[in-house]
């Protein structure tokens, strides 16, 4: 069961769990804008929406359903701080006479509301020899965008599986929140000291998973354009194939985005990505035939 945490906590669990109304009261608390002022610079982007309708869509009374009320929201989360699709991706399934929206079934690259920026990401595989992945050890450097910034919001497509959170270097593990209908964790990565306007940190930490994952793939997608992405991955037994890939925001794959990935001789294979995104990129990987648990092989 979730406890009820003070606003900028709480929001870290409401982006995955819902529902939209209170993400969307949870994030204006966040930002401390008033209606009035959330109105204005929606006005000034060219998404005109009035005070009343934003009162009744943090309320419950209201949701956003026409075309101009959809791209105003698309608007708000930029203006609330939030990654593209946060807040919409809680809206859930079409009414009847409305528009047609799929929910986002993946979590896209960690994110926060407390004013950092992804500068760049290394992020090292652990593979079985079935294929599936055992681990994830990932380090973060980040940009402050504002004052007294103490945490980072990481949230994470695991799948089905439960792994362990661990923090390796700059950060403890805080609060955990875990939607496991579509396989995401949220949790908070504290700082050992906050940081200020145009610092950076760099953080570490790992993900464990109790038993090799299903998937032969690991991808971040990113809202945002990163500087530097490294995708590093540590086979246990050579690989039938392997390549890395990338797609644009929209889902469809980049021109030349899908290439083979050389294994060097010791079993390892790296993919790297220079100011990149909007977009998704990773590497996905078979195994041999006679592979341990092969049979549970993904595509």
């Amino acid at each position: 069961m979730l406890t009820i945490y003070p606003p900028r906590e709480e929001l870290a669990d409401l982006l995955v769990t819902g529902p939209f109304a209170d993400a969307l009261r949870v994030a204006i608390q966040v930002r401390g804008l008033s209606l009035e002022r959330l109105q204005h610079r929606l006005k000034t982007r060219g998404a005109p929406i009035s005070v009343t309708a934003l009162s009744y869509w943090q309320s419950g009374r209201r949701r956003p359903e026409r075309p101009e009320s959809l791209m105003a929201l698309a608007h708000l989360e930029d203006v609330l701080g939030l990654p593209p699709a946060a807040l919409s991706r809680l809206l859930g399934p079409p009414r009847p006479r409305g528009r047609s929206r799929r929910r986002e079934q993946s979590a896209r690259a960690p994110w926060d509301g407390s004013g950092l920026v992804l500068t760049a990401q290394h992020d090292r595989v652990d593979v079985a020899p079935c294929g599936g992945v055992r681990g994830i050890r990932s380090r973060q450097v980040m940009q402050a965008r504002g004052a007294n910034v103490d945490r980072w919001i990481l949230c994470q497509e695991t799948g089905s599986a439960q792994p362990a959170l661990t923090a390796v270097r700059s950060c403890r593990v805080g609060r955990i929140a875990r939607e496991r209908t579509n396989g995401v964790l949220v949790a908070e990565m504290l700082f050992d000291e906050p940081i200020s306007t145009g610092e950076s940190i760099a953080i570490e930490y790992e993900l464990i998973y109790p038993h090799p994952t299903a998937e032969h793939t690991h991808f971040r997608r990113f809202g945002e354009r990163v500087h530097d992405y490294v995708l590093e991955i540590k086979f246990q037994d050579s690989p039938a194939s392997c390549e890395q890939f990338a797609s644009g925001p929209a889902g469809t794959e980049m021109p030349g985005g899908a290439r083979p990935a050389p294994v060097d001789e010791g079993g390892y294979a790296h993919a790297a990505a220079l100011d990149f995104g909007p977009g998704l990129y990773g590497m996905r990987w078979t195994v041999a035939a006679n592979a341990p648990g092969s049979s549970t092989q993904g595509k």
